[in-house]
């Protein structure tokens, strides 16, 4: 089954065989000392120069939305969301579930904040702004400098989910003063889910000091710092997908480093979309995370298309869910894929459109 999917992603080669030549017990220092030499490169990735800022959980990336949201933010503060599709709007639910006062920017699925949006917010007493960058459900991309001189003029702490733009749009925590960025495994790093990554700015960690202790006790973060120092967590850590970790960082450096990472993935997108188009496709006109291109069907189950593509060709794509799950469906550009399997791809998913066109003509369920 090759897998265009948004996470798990189709898995490089070596990557996959990480877990077939063992590992150390990882209460040792070797073990920490590989920690921390990978958690110093994906902090470079992220733009991120503070040290010891870089956490990682064993939890998928709403258990690390969960803490950053617990150990981040306390009833004193007051909450603003990007809620523009389903991954916007489980901050929506964190919020509401940690007793945190906030309100929320509802968008459409075919919608982007604008400064429009914003304005109404301005000098209302907002502390902090939480964004799902790539909003995965649709692969829309949010304007991260929009957000953070937003952010900039009201004196905001800027919370990012890049859990699907990461390793695939450019990203820069410094540049965009973003105080905590979530990532997970199983997107752009193209490794085995279970393992999430929180980057924190030092006026964030500064908060989080300050703030009483989180509800969680197994993700209270002021233990994760004091662990990190030394390439440790307080529990046992996600072993195996850190040593794929190591291994996927030797791949992007191979490749030339993160911009040249980033590049092949846009160079993907950007065919696929163009070849989609060629061929009659309909493809959003908003902004696009490089991560994925949302496929439009109009007359067509959608829903279908993918089951077919599955079942006949092991070929994977992602649904969507709620209104979109009959009109739209998703392909990913991350992970160990090429132009010659999104040629094959399109074949199949021309061939699928008719197929299902034929069937729903003739009633065939």
């Amino acid at each position: 089954m090759k897998q265009f999917i948004v996470g798990p992603v189709e898995m490089f080669p070596s990557t996959k065989e990480v877990l077939t030549k063992g590992y150390t017990y990882f209460r040792t220092s070797e073990f920490g000392d590989m920690v921390k030499s990978c958690l110093n490169k994906v902090s470079e990735f992220l733009g991120n120069s503070v040290e010891n800022s870089l956490i990682y959980l064993a939890a998928s990336g709403t258990g690390a939305m969960d803490a950053v949201v617990d150990n981040c933010m306390n009833k004193e503060d007051k909450a603003l969301v990007i809620n523009g599709g389903s991954f916007g709007h489980r901050f929506c639910e964190l919020l509401e579930w940690h007793n945190v006062p906030y309100e929320s920017i509802d968008l459409k699925w075919n919608e982007v904040v604008t400064p429009e949006d914003l304005a109404p917010f301005n000098n209302k007493g907002f502390t902090t702004l939480f964004v799902n960058i790539d909003e995965t459900q649709t692969g829309k991309l949010y304007d991260i400098k929009l957000l953070s001189d937003f952010c900039q003029k009201n004196n905001m702490f800027l919370v990012v989910d890049a859990i699907s733009s990461f390793l695939a749009d450019e990203y820069d925590m410094e540049k965009y003063r973003i105080d905590a960025t979530i990532i997970s495994s199983q997107k752009g790093l193209c490794l085995s889910p279970g393992m999430s990554l929180v980057s924190f700015s030092k006026r964030m960690i500064d908060k989080i000091y300050s703030n009483s202790l989180p509800k969680s006790y197994y993700f209270n973060f002021r233990d994760y710092f004091k662990n990190i120092e030394r390439g440790q967590t307080p529990f046992t850590p996600a072993v195996s997908i850190m040593y794929e970790l190591k291994d996927m960082l030797r791949l992007i450096e191979q490749a030339g480093g993160k911009d040249e990472w980033i590049k092949i993935v846009a160079n993907k997108a950007k065919y696929f979309r163009e070849k989609s188009i060629e061929a009659g496709l309909s493809i959003p006109s908003y902004p696009k995370s490089n991560t994925l291109t949302s496929v439009y069907l109009e007359d067509v189950d959608a829903g279908e298309v993918v089951k077919l593509l599955r079942e006949k060709y092991q070929l994977c794509v992602n649904p969507c869910g709620g209104d979109l799950a009959k009109r739209m469906f998703r392909v990913s550009h991350i992970g160990n894929t090429t132009i010659a399997d999104i040629d094959d791809l399109l074949e199949k998913i021309l061939l699928s459109i008719d197929e299902v066109k034929n069937n729903q003509l003739q009633g065939v369920k």
